[in-house]
């Protein structure tokens, strides 16, 4: 059952935050009692989560996240799911990056030639990355 109150909305994200936290237990082959277990959370918080009965809060998020052991990119799906900002977007420059990229008086020009900026950028720490680890 939702919490009392909750709006169609909220009951939606919930919803879909308790399939996405299931999904990537399942994945690791964990039992809710494990990721309760890794995650320092009573297991009934794992099940209520997971049922879309209860509303995370983000450091219980962040802390579901961390036992997973999610990459960003997960763990931002998580956090999203759950109606929170990304890490990334906690960045300065990426929300102004963002902001910039929608702004409707951004001539079109301008947005292209800064999505090219973009993509040569992430080239290049792909790159600088990629050669680090080898």
């Amino acid at each position: 059952m939702s919490q009392p109150g909750a709006s169609d909305e909220v009951q939606a994200r919930q919803a879909a935050f308790g399939e996405l936290l299931a999904s990537l237990r399942t994945i690791r082959g964990w039992s809710q009692g494990q990721l309760a277990k890794r995650s320092g959370l009573d297991p009934s918080s794992i099940s209520r989560l997971e049922a879309g009965t209860r509303a995370p809060e983000r450091e219980t998020v962040l802390r579901l996240a961390d036992a997973l052991a999610l990459p960003i990119p997960d763990r931002d799906r998580l956090l999203a799911a759950a109606g929170f900002r990304s890490i990334a977007l906690d960045d300065p420059l990426i929300s102004e990056l963002g902001a910039l990229l929608v702004d409707p008086n951004l001539p079109a020009a301008a947005a292209e030639d800064l999505r090219a900026l973009l993509r040569v950028a992430i080239q290049f720490a792909r790159t600088a990355r990629d050669s680090r680890s080898r």
